[in-house]
């Protein structure tokens, strides 16, 4: 649960810094430990959800989660959602997120899911290219991703299985 939670806190540091409030990231390094507690494999595996993490000499460098019930309004019920997909950056470029997606593609189409959906921050241009490189196909809903009650644009990108 530590290192799960410590790349994905590194990785929101370098994807989010520029977006972000310095507190933000403070917070959630001060609650890792809180956070790595309350992590069990129930929480991120099941029927309807899954999770892999890839692993260099031992460390965590990338991590997936993923359902087939998207809690998004506009997908709820018909969008399989791959929740979370994180690289740690200096691993970014190496095709370990498409390997991450590609398990979550065949896990989903295995549940008969025909299709799904990835959420991003609007201003996410990195996230955003690659998403676009894998055929997603831009959602015209929008909503508020909220942090420390401030609301931030995340726009959806819907694929076919």
């Amino acid at each position: 649960g530590y290192e799960w939670y410590t790349l994905l806190d590194t990785v929101w540091r370098s994807a989010y810094g520029n977006i972000f409030p310095e507190e933000v990231f403070d917070a959630r390094d001060s609650h890792r430990e809180e956070r790595a507690a309350a992590f069990t494999e129930e929480k991120f595996i099941g029927e309807r959800k899954t999770a892999y993490v890839a692993e260099k000499d031992g460390k965590i460098v990338g991590l997936m989660f993923a359902t087939l019930d998207s809690d998004y309004e506009f997908f709820r019920n018909d969008y399989a959602d791959l929740v979370a997909l994180y690289v740690h950056p200096d691993y970014q470029g190496r095709g370990i997120g498409s390997g991450l997606r590609d398990l979550f593609i065949k896990w989903a189409k295995e549940k008969k899911a025909d299709r799904y959906v990835i959420g991003v921050l609007k201003e996410n241009t990195k996230a955003r290219k690659v998403y676009e490189s894998w055929g997603g196909k831009l959602s015209e809903h929008q909503h508020d991703f909220t942090v420390m009650n401030a609301g931030y644009p995340e726009v959806f990108y819907t694929y076919k299985i």
